[in-house]
């Protein structure tokens, strides 16, 4: 008994490694036919590794559906991870395409285990198929343009600050302090390690340099940012980016940024910073909302952290 205990939990082992080869071959072939922004990655992949779990990890008498999901999801786990180690993925993109992972297993599982229910209540007609249709049909969300949506965006974030417009501006050209505590999702972005951007002068050029581990310590990714100064008047600051070439821009592209100021009196000026940005992944119903928000947070951050003059942060 014991001895096919074994046997099977090795060919269960070597299904699993087999399933983390196909998937990283699959992968590999996404990124070089530039199919790897497409829902196929973030919708389609997971999607197949489910399906391919599902017959791994088969209903036993007597049936656990907890005990199956638990299961399921260790070895999904194992999936991805051995995916990533392949492909010599980083730690952000693992966090950020983990929820959109489990929650396309999570469906197709749901979507079998009902199915296998109405089959035992002899139910005749029923659409438990067409989930998985449908995911199978979203993943071709981006492939051409035909099956894509809006990719332009912009936030807008307003805050009131103690300080007039040229006390304002005088704090842009300030050195920035970089080891600020910011929203948990931002911050499972690095911080730029050098910022040059000691001027408010039409026509020049800022630069911020990142550096990225993609394994907290090693597989460095290094990159930049420059942004020109496109415009400056009196109530209104026009940045427009000219290059990216830091890890951001695997997920997004920076067009520009304004800054417009709206004296209230008293000492007092509000502050409006746009951000315009196109978004390059898919699917739009999980990295719509995602992007936005953190393109939202990272405005209060700029508000917060550097438009704000430090001796009034905090009272603002």
């Amino acid at each position: 008994m014991a001895e096919i205990s074994f046997k099977a939990t090795r060919n269960r082992n070597l299904i699993v490694l087999g399933i983390i080869s196909v998937s990283s071959i699959f992968i590999r072939l996404l990124i070089k036919y530039d199919f790897d922004r497409t829902a196929l990655l973030y919708v389609g992949i997971p999607f197949l590794v489910a399906i391919a779990l599902l017959f791994v990890e088969r209903p036993k008498p007597p049936y656990n559906w907890k005990r199956r999901y638990a299961n399921i999801i260790i070895l999904s786990f194992a999936v991805m991870l051995g995916s990533s180690v392949i492909l010599f993925e980083g730690f952000v993109c693992v966090v950020m395409f983990m929820p959109i992972y489990f929650l396309i297993l999570l469906l197709v599982f749901l979507a079998e285990g009902f199915q296998r229910y109405l089959s035992r209540k002899k139910v005749g007609k029923n659409y438990v198929q067409v989930l998985p249709v449908l995911i199978l049909i979203s993943a071709f969300e981006g492939v051409t343009p035909q099956v894509s949506f809006e990719r332009e965006y912009q936030v807008v974030s307003d805050k009131v600050i103690d300080a007039s417009v040229a006390e304002i501006k005088h704090q842009l050209t300030q050195p920035i302090e970089l080891d600020k505590s910011r929203h948990w999702l931002l911050s499972l972005f690095p911080m730029p390690y050098d910022i040059d951007a000691e001027t408010l002068v039409e026509g020049d050029i800022h630069t911020v340099n990142f550096r990225y581990h993609r394994w907290f310590v090693t597989n460095t990714h290094e990159g930049s940012m420059k942004l020109e100064v496109s415009a400056v008047e009196d109530n209104y600051v026009k940045t427009r980016f000219i290059e990216d070439t830091s890890y951001i821009s695997n997920y997004l592209k920076l067009h520009d940024t304004e800054i417009h100021f709206e004296p209230l009196g008293d000492n007092k000026t509000k502050v409006s910073l746009r951000i315009r940005y196109h978004r390059f992944l898919d699917p739009v119903w999980y990295f719509g909302p995602l992007q936005q928000y953190a393109v939202e947070e990272s405005a209060k951050f700029l508000l917060d952290e550097m438009i704000t003059p430090k001796d009034v942060r905090g009272h603002s």
